[in-house]
């Protein structure tokens, strides 16, 4: 499988050997609606230079939530207050995803995602 950003990390295996591909209904905060390819960008797409607390794989995945309760406890932060949730119905061909709860949630996800992933498809709603 192809996928959206460069996974080649010297010294790791990316996506993780545990990340498989998932019928699964997630929640992401998103800027617009209907979304763009900018809003399923990793922490490392965005921020090319920064340096995280999360590994260098984990931070070029997409992240989201099983559960769209966590996404709403995460939307009353300040920093992500402006965004809407969206529903997306990922298909096993749409990438990997790997279940990494954390501090954002139990049901937080890592979705590697596939380069031929369409942000215009049906499967992706407004949730509130």
């Amino acid at each position: 499988m192809e996928f959206l950003e460069d996974l080649n990390i010297k010294g790791m295996t990316c996506p993780p050997k545990g990340a498989l591909p998932h019928k699964l209904i997630v929640y992401r905060l998103v800027d617009n609606m209907p979304i763009t390819v900018k809003d399923i960008w990793s922490y490392r797409a965005l921020y090319p230079v920064k340096v995280f607390r999360a590994d260098e794989c984990k931070a070029r995945a997409c992240s989201v939530f099983a559960d769209c309760e966590e996404a709403k406890n995460l939307q009353k932060m300040p920093k992500f207050r402006k965004k809407k949730i969206v529903l997306i119905n990922i298909e096993k061909k749409d990438g990997v995803l790997l279940n990494t709860p954390g501090r954002m949630g139990k049901s937080h996800h890592s979705w590697w995602i596939a380069k031929e992933f369409d942000v215009s498809s049906d499967n992706i709603k407004e949730a509130i």
